[in-house]
């Protein structure tokens, strides 16, 4: 047993205190047991603990990348699979300042938009946080398809706010606008999840620039502005 696997079974001891469940899980990524570290996020994982030890997977930098691109090969397992994929997203969009972050984009991103067809509601919607986190200008139309055809209320607003995000991590926001304008009209026109009708509204006002609605609104599901908010998107968004 290494120095960090006894610290933790101590910690475990002690019901894992905040602040030294913090310092263990930067000294994790610091370290080089990776193996252990993946052990550890999907023990989190299964045990719905949520301590936030992936939080610092990406001190492993090229290393942890790859141990994963390994585990993703030999993983039979959708929910497995698609875990690991998700943990590789959110790894590489910690890691945009380096230099392989294109390539290892590029070799994730197909076995990702693989997964969109994924049966399971609760994965989709990892796959499609994943996408918006490391697609490309290409998995534009993934995510405006998902948003207009998805039958899982959650899984449409969480491609709205993909599409967002996509104008944070690179895609080119001009390109974006032009893609998307009047499928967010649509969707936003026809959505009758009033949340999800929310996330689409505050996705498609900070991807052009504009102010409909604020995040407390969309929090609170406030029926009154959500339907002002609403008329004033879908009449900029047909324009």
């Amino acid at each position: 047993m290494t120095v960090l696997q006894k610290r933790y079974e101590e910690l475990k001891k002690q019901n894992l205190p905040d602040g030294e469940r913090i310092k263990f899980v930067a000294d994790l990524g610091a370290s080089e047991e990776i193996e252990y570290h993946y052990k550890l996020i999907c023990t989190d994982r299964d045990e719905g603990m949520n301590l936030n030890m992936s939080g610092s997977f990406y001190k492993h930098d090229k290393e942890g990348l790859e141990f994963l691109f390994t585990v993703l090969d030999n993983e039979k397992d959708e929910n497995s699979k698609v875990f690991t994929a998700y943990l590789m997203a959110e790894t590489l969009s910690k890691l945009r300042h380096r230099d392989f972050y294109l390539e290892f984009c590029n070799r994730l991103i197909p076995v990702i938009a693989l997964l969109i067809e994924i049966n399971d509601n609760l994965l989709r919607q990892k796959v499609i946080i994943a996408l918006g986190w490391i697609g490309s200008s290409n998995e534009i139309d993934i995510l405006t398809k998902q948003m207009l055809e998805d039958k899982d209320s959650l899984c449409r607003a969480w491609a709205a706010s993909s599409l967002m995000q996509m104008s944070f991590h690179g895609v080119d926001k001009e390109l974006l606008q032009e893609k998307t304008k009047s499928c967010f009209a649509s969707v936003i026109a026809a959505e009758t999840d009033l949340y999800t009708c929310g996330i689409m509204i505050e996705s498609a006002q900070i991807l052009f620039g504009k102010k409909w609605i604020s995040s407390s609104a969309v929090e609170d599901v406030d029926a009154e502005k959500m339907e002002k908010a609403r008329k004033s998107a879908v009449r900029f968004l047909n324009k």
